[in-house]
């Protein structure tokens, strides 16, 4: 990490709290909220409209969560819509509550609803995981302790369905003029990146950020690494004055950002193929040969599912 990947371009803006600290960019407020685990926090994002907001993410169903919000002076009320970037428990753990609170609908891409409905049904799905993980070549003592980690994070995802769903290309209507919704696949099946042209400004969940590089998640009806790489050059075309991500700093000049991340997996494919020309075969093998780190249960589950994206597209 460099001296500038820590520092945040710097727009004018508001801190309300030390807690839930929140900053105002172009009247899009950010909010930080907590987290249990790396990277520490989350943003959620308040887009104004009819006398109110669309709230971007909401973040995990923790008690310190809500204490955020109240902290940064946010009334739940004041919420018309929440849309969700994708359906991981960070971005959308506390989506019910809030749902019930303030009686805003919650919507999010079908296919992250397909992944809501399999959490509800954990035999089929842990199932299918560890025959995944069996095949990649993981060990049987590692796959019971990525199982029991897979239950334990199953219970922060929301259990709900969602209220309506959001298509690539669809507009919402704001107080700062039209946002669109663009699919951007790769770190989920549904990802969902959100812009607003009149304001150049791009929410763009997990899916650009910096300095962190995303987490590719190996889809088996689809082509992760290519959606990726894809859904970026889209991103690309935009005309942009902020990228608004969901962790990290804000920052400028998002096509240095993407080609950035473009580049780094093409080096990443190439690792991966010199690791296999030097005899290792196994998503597993190469998942503990690429990182060369201890790493948790989960940890190592999300390192061998990006492998098999990755060996689902060799360069």
């Amino acid at each position: 990490m460099t001296a500038g990947d820590n520092q945040e371009d710097t727009p004018p803006y508001r801190i309300k709290s030390a807690a839930g600290a929140m900053k105002d960019f172009g009247g899009i407020r950010r909010l930080e909220l907590p987290l249990p685990f790396p990277p520490g926090s989350i943003h959620a994002y308040l887009v104004p409209q009819e006398e109110g907001w669309i709230l971007v993410d909401c973040g995990m169903d923790l008690p310190n969560t809500v204490s955020a919000y109240e902290s940064a002076g946010i009334r739940l009320s004041d919420i018309r819509q929440t849309l969700l970037t994708h359906v991981h428990p960070d971005h959308s753990g506390l989506a019910a509550r809030i749902r019930e609170w303030s009686g805003a609908p919650v919507r999010m891409h079908h296919r992250e609803e397909s992944a809501l409905k399999s959490l509800r049904e954990p035999e089929h799905w842990l199932g299918w995981q560890d025959e995944t993980l069996r095949q990649a070549g993981v060990p049987s003592p590692m796959r019971v302790r990525i199982e029991v980690a897979s239950l334990g994070l199953r219970r922060l995802f929301p259990n709900m369905p969602a209220d309506s769903y959001i298509d690539d290309g669809d507009v919402i209507p704001t107080s700062l003029g039209p946002m669109r919704a663009m699919l951007t696949p790769g770190h989920s099946p549904g990802h969902l990146c959100f812009y607003l042209p009149e304001a150049k400004i791009l929410l763009t969940g997990d899916q650009l950020l910096k300095p962190r590089t995303p987490h590719l998640e190996w889809d088996a009806e689809g082509c992760a690494l290519a959606e990726f790489r894809a859904s970026l050059e889209d991103l690309a075309r935009l005309d942009v004055e902020w990228v608004l991500p969901s962790h990290g700093q804000a920052f400028r000049d998002h096509t240095v950002r993407i080609e950035f991340l473009l580049e780094h997996s093409r080096r990443m494919a190439a690792q991966i193929c010199s690791l296999r020309a030097g005899g290792i075969e196994s998503p597993h093998d190469l998942a503990r040969a690429f990182w060369k780190r201890p790493m948790n249960a989960f940890e190592h589950r999300n390192a061998v599912f990006e492998m098999l994206a990755y060996l689902q597209h060799p360069d």
